[in-house]
């Protein structure tokens, strides 16, 4: 499956295709060639790419999966949990949002444990509490925190992100509880979620400079389980500036992630820093593959390099769709590492 990933070549080549039929020529090439012919067949004068790129995905790590067992199963449960929890924030903001069945149902992903009939199920909902309300008579255990939260939320304004912030804290306690002491696989795994609740953190940190949080508001967004304790967290918070969470953060190689995105935010906001921790964490995680031939590094490394190869294809057709020029599409790509993978 690595093998079939696409190069940093054949994605140069894409974008510098002169039309959408040299493009869809090269996509024809790769493993996506099915899902793409079938969305352009189904509407050739708005081909929905991202409904294309979205059913590829869900079949590769699906594929991955299905050929697992005993605890490499569960590990791999673990991993591919975080759709659910994504899968989960889409219907709500669905409902939210007042969005067709339709439209919320073609941008589940349901790689997870959850069945894609209990989100159907959750997204026929008249509102939020109702989508809930069938989360938990399915049984659903992410249902408790959003359960316990639904006060808080209608008393801020029906503000999604109390119900989400809950849901992420209740996610990644479950998460880190259930990996501790176990074998080195399990290890690998968890080192991962320590530096996903850490980039959750620190996005959090640069999002609230300068908006006058007192220290009860700030300590409430802390997450647990990663590298930063909550005093360094309220530290961090009550600094009001961006470059002096830059300046201060305690780890060194977060502090170079952060001062690289430093160029880019003026024009991007708390996105750059955003964009930069995320590229950080895939290239941890690809990373993993060489940790042992024979563990699960190296199915943590598949799924952080294809979840990225379907972000750099989104990039380019969306770019291409805009007219964006070459050099803006090209700017936006990350690529993991040594290229691997074959552009067929």
């Amino acid at each position: 499956m690595r093998s079939r990933l696409l190069t940093e070549e054949f994605f140069l080549r894409l974008v510098e295709a002169p039309d959408f039929e040299q493009m869809h020529s090269l996509l024809e090439q790769t493993a996506y060639r099915r899902e793409i012919n079938e969305v352009v067949l189904m509407n050739p004068d708005r081909p929905d790419y991202d409904l294309a790129l979205n059913v590829n995905l869900v079949a590769s790590l699906k594929k991955i999966r299905e050929s697992t067992g005993g605890e490499p199963r569960r590990l791999v449960d673990r991993l591919l949990s975080r759709y659910d929890v994504q899968n989960i924030k889409t219907v709500l903001r669905g409902r939210k949002g007042n969005v067709t069945v339709v439209d919320i149902m073609n941008t589940i992903l349901p790689i997870g444990t959850i069945n894609i009939t209990a989100f159907e199920d959750m997204a026929k909902q008249a509102d939020v509490r109702d989508a809930i309300d069938v989360m938990a008579s399915l049984g659903i255990k992410y249902a408790r925190p959003l359960t316990n939260a639904i006060k808080d939320y209608f008393k801020k304004d029906e503000d999604l992100f109390v119900l989400e912030l809950a849901l992420d804290k209740y996610y990644y306690q479950d998460v880190m509880e259930d990996l501790r002491g176990r074998d080195r696989n399990a290890g690998l795994v968890r080192s991962l979620f320590v530096s996903e609740i850490d980039m959750r953190n620190l996005s959090t940190l640069m999002r609230i400079q300068g908006i006058g949080l007192d220290q009860y508001q700030i300590l409430s967004l802390w997450i647990p389980g990663g590298t930063l304790s909550e005093d360094q967290f309220l530290g961090l918070g009550s600094l009001g500036d961006v470059m002096a969470v830059v300046d201060k953060y305690p780890e060194r190689e977060y502090r170079q992630a952060l001062e690289t995105a430093v160029g880019d935010y003026a024009d991007l906001g708390a996105v750059a820093f955003e964009r930069e921790l995320e590229r950080r964490m895939t290239k941890q995680a690809v990373a993993m593959s060489n940790v042992d031939v024979l563990g699960i590094g190296v199915i943590i490394g598949y799924i952080w390099a294809k979840n990225n190869e379907v972000i750099n294809l989104r990039i380019v057709l969306r770019g291409k769709l805009m007219d964006q020029p070459q050099a803006v599409i090209k700017k936006d790509l990350y690529f993991v590492g040594p290229t691997i993978g074959e552009a067929a």
